[in-house]
């Protein structure tokens, strides 16, 4: 008797995304909007590379905006405000997408910790 079990991880249910965003702050505005549930794409291709110095095809200012985006995404999910997903889309190409979080009593406190530290 031959058994194939394909064995895959279980789809992650999102809410739709509204595109990636584009610079740091419109991923902080995004997040202020959004509701517990809702994806929001922060980059699409591949985020190391990207940000690589040396690897990347991103002109500077780009390159310089999208580091700041990914450690605002990073600071964000370590203070436990969303999760952090990438999606394959293509043969070395990502969608990393965050996952807002439900928001609890001292959120609020949270995000404001998060604004202070890049002062």
């Amino acid at each position: 008797m031959d058994c194939h079990l394909e064995l895959s991880p279980p789809p992650i249910e999102m809410k739709a995304s509204r595109g990636a965003a584009l610079s740091e702050n419109g991923l902080c505005d995004r997040f202020a909007d959004a509701k517990p549930g809702e994806a929001i794409t922060y980059h699409t291709g591949m985020l190391a590379r990207d940000r690589d110095k040396l690897a990347t095809t991103l002109p500077p200012e780009q390159r310089n905006e999208l580091e700041l985006v990914a450690q605002r995404a990073w600071s964000m999910a370590e203070a436990g405000l969303c999760h952090l997903v990438q999606r394959r889309i293509d043969t070395e190409r990502f969608a990393y997408v965050l996952i807002v979080r439900p928001r609890h009593t001292g959120m609020s406190v949270a995000c404001s910790a998060l604004a202070d530290r890049r002062n």
